[in-house]
């Protein structure tokens, strides 16, 4: 079913507000046409998704909030059995119903790939799609943990920007009582522009249903940025070029809430904060969230939030 967009209005105000920046700057880059959600069972060859449902088959539970989990490991993250000590050893985490991973990698000639090693160290099962291959053969790819069945799993390839690479958006349902909850994963290119950062993210979450969860890496920095390539750091002569807060906007139009927003950053590098990390929720109340900093095995901190599904 295809939603009103008053969430337009946002994307019209973020042309607006880089306009100025714009000019001359070369601040655009090229988006190719996104791809079409694919059934996992239709994906075959050496991009094919891996799957494997949780050990025990039980239903999600109806008495009780639904904790989801956003946590970008960062280039396959540390050894498996690391990362899962690093989560059961928060009771926060410890105590995750679903967890969106971003740029996991599985390796040539593994039996399982290593988002399957930690899905079974966490006693979830997985799904893992690749995104592209590497240069040594991995592939790197997003992932959706959970101690729950997934169903109705898809795969979507988003909007190939020019000199990019590409990067892909993972849908599955979880069923709760009586009630169907979506859940999308993805991870968006870093080196754009909020308009064309919309753009690549919009035909993933456009026709979903009222009762969704989008969450990943959608790397709101807080840069304009040149040719693709080259961040220019916003001034008050010119413009707040902070992309998190237009996002922010484009999904509360589309009746997506970010409680963690409130929070603050979400990511650290070369002594650099940033807010890129987020479950965005729609249909559902939301009790509470937090971003978990004591976890340091990656850039990015995990991030998560309770849903409570009406019966």
């Amino acid at each position: 079913m295809a939603r009103d967009e008053p969430g337009l209005d946002a994307l019209k105000r973020a042309l607006v507000a880089l306009a100025s920046l714009a000019a001359g700057c070369g601040l655009d880059v090229t988006l190719g046409a996104p791809g079409q959600w694919v059934a996992l069972e239709d994906l075959s060859g050496e991009m094919a998704p891996s799957f494997a449902p949780p050990m025990n088959m039980k239903a999600a539970p109806s008495d009780r909030p639904l904790r989801v989990v956003t946590y970008n490991i960062r280039d396959g993250g540390v050894e498996p059995t690391l990362i899962a000590t690093a989560l059961l050893g928060n009771p926060d985490l410890a105590a995750a119903d679903v967890i969106l991973i971003q740029e996991a990698t599985g390796y040539p000639g593994e039996p399982v790939p290593r988002i399957g090693q930690l899905a079974q160290a966490l006693g979830m099962g997985y799904v893992f799609a690749p995104s592209r291959l590497q240069p040594d053969g991995a592939v790197l790819g997003d992932a959706i943990l959970s101690r729950y069945p997934l169903v109705d799993v898809e795969v979507m390839n988003l909007a190939l920007a020019a000199r990019k690479r590409q990067r892909t958006a993972i849908a599955a349902d979880i069923v709760v009582g009586g009630t169907t909850l979506r859940i999308i994963n993805t991870h968006l290119d870093t080196s754009l522009n909020i308009t064309d950062r919309i753009l690549q993210l919009r035909p993933a979450i456009i026709d979903q249903p009222e009762l969704t969860l989008v969450g990943g890496d959608f790397n709101t920095n807080p840069y304009a940025w040149k040719d693709g390539a080259v961040p220019l750091v916003s001034t008050s002569a010119v413009v707040d070029t902070d992309q998190a807060p237009l996002l922010d906007s484009y999904m509360t139009a589309l009746h997506f809430t970010n409680p963690t927003a409130p929070l603050g950053n979400t990511e650290v590098r070369f002594g650099i904060e940033s807010r890129l990390d987020a479950v965005y929720a729609r249909g559902a109340e939301v009790s509470q969230g937090k971003i978990e900093r004591t976890i340091g095995l990656s850039d990015h901190w995990p991030v998560w939030i309770d849903v409570v599904l009406a019966p």
